[in-house]
């Protein structure tokens, strides 16, 4: 479904035995197909979306499915995994700090924070698909803490570019400006999804807490220079 938004603006999707391909161009800085179905059928699939779309494009899948992929279609490899997090539950959390929804003349605030605390994330102000962003400020009005809507759908909320500075830290800042945005998205569009690194548990352990699902997903990328 989140995927699916890419199809107006040259992703596609297929249709096999049982099984699904989407393809999105771009989503969240990177080339996508998401493959769900049984393994003969997502090897066919992969095949041929990979052969439509071009081989930027990264397949995502579970990682059971993955390994048969992987043992059926020599010219992928495995690059690594993430875990994708979503829910439909308000939060359980009381919040300590004031969180509010950012003024667009506050983004290059938001801008700065990212660079500071998390220079590696895709998602800045400004970019196609940013919608908006929630904050934090300390007692001199200086942002602190930042969390983006970004690539949402109908149904589906999409948070992304959690940001504190090194100062704010391990005093439940992440934690409250999170449940904010879970709560709106929630509010808005019934689901909430994101994406994390599987290695960073620190993150991962903090959705938890406020209620999101964890599904560990693998990606593969095609090898260079090699269709075999």
């Amino acid at each position: 479904m989140w995927l699916a938004q890419g199809l107006q603006r040259g992703g596609q999707a297929w249709e096999h035995a049982g099984g699904v391909a989407v393809g999105c161009h771009g989503l969240c800085g990177v080339d996508r197909i998401v493959l769900r179905g049984p393994a003969d059928a997502a090897a066919a699939l992969a095949s041929e979306a990979i052969g439509a779309l071009g081989p930027s494009f990264e397949v995502i899948g579970d990682p059971p499915l993955i390994a048969s992929l992987l043992g059926r279609l020599g010219w992928l490899e495995p690059y690594s995994f993430f875990a994708w997090m979503d829910s439909t539950r308000r939060p359980r959390h009381e919040r300590l700090h004031s969180v509010r929804w950012l003024a667009q003349r506050e983004w290059k605030a938001a801008q700065e924070v990212l660079v500071a605390a998390s220079p590696s994330y895709y998602a800045r102000p400004g970019q196609p698909g940013i919608r908006r962003w929630a904050g934090i400020t300390d007692a001199h009005g200086r942002l602190t803490c930042t969390v983006a809507e970004a690539w949402s759908v109908p149904g589906l909320g999409f948070m992304t570019a959690l940001a504190v500075l090194p100062r704010a830290r391990c005093v439940g800042q992440g934690k409250d400006v999170c449940a904010f945005v879970l709560e709106a998205l929630l509010d808005a569009q019934g689901r909430v999804a994101l994406m994390e690194w599987d290695w960073n548990w620190a993150a991962v352990n903090l959705y938890t807490q406020l209620g999101m699902s964890y599904q560990r997903q693998q990606i593969v990328r095609m090898k260079q220079g090699s269709r075999e």
